[in-house]
């Protein structure tokens, strides 16, 4: 009989902590050696090992030193507390014995019961800190141990994190901020003026350079250097660094014995040369699934840990696991105020439902990015097309969790289907339509992009947009992000050297490597819409990443609903057989076609001076001075 081995990589940050692992008593748990110091994992931990008795695995323990610049590590999973066991099963009725009147009210099935209450009252300092627990704790862990920490996280929690984590690492933190001004709006430590050793005039970047220097002379073994903003310090690319980016750099790397604690936001890219300054990179972006309480370790659904009581008893049917899903993308500040704003909404609404307050943070996400939006477009709104609507239906029920699945199979769940789909068809068949009408079914805001307005013009920049369009994308979660003209940024990459080819190739890769990095609890859906589908790099069509699926122009039965459902729309009477004809009329047009017809029916009807009334006679004229037009489009077009 063979047994499989259990093996685990363990980091550490110096020997010290890889010998302490090593004396580790063999009857401890996993979990209890990993979380005794700063350790971390190549691999994330299997579910269940932390349960496991040390003597049981096989580690291999590895100094962070060893490892090449770059290499992914893990912090250490724990798992649930576990669930109390399911009650039995009540015995099925008897069907024979007469019935004794009315059935009783069922109860309702007992909550969770928690150590820690549902909070009075939050602040944006609490939730913050509650919600990023976990990687609090990695990261003071870490400075204890000496070690420097990039810590790529939205603004505003950042002043939140580096107080609580400098804090809990016993560290006093010296921060890189702008002197106080004086009354005329100076900073207070400005030279006087004639100092010959001083400029006189200093921009804000010069003097945060300067009070830089200053502090990185006076650090010591007990302080934390915290740079708040090291991305909008010295952002940019190798290629390109600027004067104050090269200085960064030089003083950051000339202190190397020295912690620090640096903040970068996911849509701006620091130098790799000076990422290099840092021993371990930290991303922190939306908020988890569950809430840990370090004293005791217990987890709670993020619904019940980061939502007060009045705002949980305000909204009927309210569910705090449900609530996840809705805000999964958000950071802690940004949700304590949706919560503040649907509760203002709502204050005077008699009985406000759960679907009230998702609907009211879906809005206030909308309201809160200058380019997303909330579709009014549903399925109902796009006629015929039933196969298209149905498989893209039943694709949004499994990413949704619409459909239940055995227990042992739900992680499986987001490798059902890909992570995107390109519509192509002709031009006018409706492929932006489908698209809001995804975002409305998955309750989701949704941002369209012409492709070509992604392409900048300097080095870098169209990577920097793709960047940012997801990082706003995952903001925004459960959000749909429309790239129109796909073919125009994610054409196929060539091995020529010319600057538009290497942008091009660039943006691809950009691409692929931010829709590899979705986290599975962040709803985030990628469309692209193309008339050229040959023209689309083949990594992109790969059947993890997005699934293709033609919309072509409609057949004669979606022909005819379309007809129907633009007249219904307009008011324009189509009976007695009205409709056929003009389908028959239209035989080969897309949907646009079709609505144009109504639309321009109704405006000669409401609009024109005298009216002209939709009769048949002046529907089959502008039919007829439709179809001129595009004959004479596709006869210039052949010139």
């Amino acid at each position: 009989m063979t047994t499989s081995v259990r093996r685990i990589s363990v980091v550490a940050p110096d020997r010290a902590a890889l010998a302490a692992l090593r004396r580790q008593p063999p009857r401890v748990t996993v979990g209890e050696a990993l979380s005794s110091g700063p350790y971390m994992l190549l691999l994330p931990l299997q579910p269940g090992w932390d349960l496991l008795a040390w003597e049981t695995v096989s580690p291999e323990l590895l100094l962070q030193s060893d490892l090449p610049h770059g290499t992914p590590v893990y912090p250490p999973s724990y798992s649930l507390p576990p669930a109390p066991a399911p009650a039995p099963a009540a015995a099925p009725p008897d069907l024979t014995k007469p019935d004794d009147g009315p059935p009783r009210e069922r109860t309702p099935p007992e909550e969770p019961v928690y150590r820690h209450p549902q909070p009075g009252e939050l602040h944006e300092d609490q939730a913050t800190v509650l919600a990023y627990g976990r990687d609090i704790a990695q990261v003071s862990s870490l400075l204890r141990a000496g070690l420097s920490v990039l810590v790529v996280a939205e603004k505003p929690v950042v002043p939140h994190l580096w107080r609580e984590m400098a804090t809990r690492a016993g560290l006093r933190a010296e921060v890189l901020e702008e002197p106080p001004e004086n009354e005329d709006g100076e900073p207070e430590d400005q030279p006087p003026p004639g100092d010959p050793l001083i400029p006189v005039q200093q921009n804000p970047r010069q003097r945060l350079l300067g009070r830089l220097r200053e502090l990185v002379r006076g650090l010591n073994d007990d302080t934390v250097l915290v740079v708040q903003h090291l991305d909008l310090l010295a952002g940019g690319s190798d290629g390109q660094l600027s004067p104050e980016a090269r200085e960064v750099t030089e003083l950051l790397h000339g202190a190397p014995e020295r912690v620090m604690l640096a903040f970068a936001a996911p849509s701006l890219s620091v130098p790799e040369v000076l990422g290099e300054r840092f021993s371990t990179r930290v991303t922190i972006t939306g908020v988890p699934r569950t809430v840990w309480f370090r004293d005791d370790r217990e987890e709670q659904p993020l619904g019940r840990a980061l939502v007060t009581v009045g705002e949980a008893a305000r909204f009927e049917r309210y569910d705090p696991v449900e609530f996840y899903k809705h805000v999964a993308g958000m950071n802690p500040v940004l949700l304590r105020q949706a919560l503040r704003y649907a509760m203002s909404v709502h204050k005077d609404h008699p009985a406000p439902v759960a679907r009230d307050l998702y609907s009211t943070i879906r809005a206030f996400k909308a309201q809160m990015s200058s380019n997303f939006e909330v579709p009014d477009v549903g399925f109902d709104d796009i006629a015929g097309y039933d196969e298209v609507k149905a498989h893209i239906q039943r694709a949004i029920d499994i990413v949704m969790g619409h459909h239940r699945l055995p227990p042992q199979y739900d992680h499986l769940r987001t490798k059902l289907i890909p992570r995107g789909f390109i519509f192509h068809g002709p031009p006018g068949t409706g492929k932006t339509l489908f698209a809001k009408a995804i975002a409305n079914r998955m309750n989701a805001t949704i941002l369209v992009v012409s492709g070509p307005e992604v392409m900048g013009t300097y080095v870098g920049e169209s990577e920097r947009n793709v960047r940012e369009i997801f990082s706003e994308a995952r903001r925004n979660a459960p959000s749909v992000v429309v790239f129109d003209e796909f073919d125009s940024i994610a054409s196929r990459r060539s091995e020529h050297s010319d600057g538009g080819t290497r942008a091009g190739n660039a943006v691809v890769a950009q691409i692929l490597t931010e829709m590899d990095g979705f986290r599975p609890e962040v709803p985030t859906l990628v469309i692209g819409t193309t008339n050229r589908l040959n023209l689309i790099d083949e990594a992109l069509l790969r059947p993890s990443r997005f699934e293709s699926i033609g919309i072509d122009v409609p057949n004669d039965e979606a022909r005819l609903k379309m007809i129907n459902l633009h007249a219904a729309k307009f008011g324009i009477d189509v009976g007695g057989g009205v409709d056929e004809l003009i389908a028959a009329a239209l035989r080969g047009r897309n949907g646009d076609d079709i609505h144009s017809v109504f639309r321009d029916a109704f405006v000669a009807a409401h609009f024109q001076d005298p009216p002209v009334p939709p009769t048949p006679e002046q529907l089959g004229q502008i039919v007829g001075q439709l179809n001129r037009k595009r004959r004479e489009q596709r006869r210039s077009g052949r010139r």
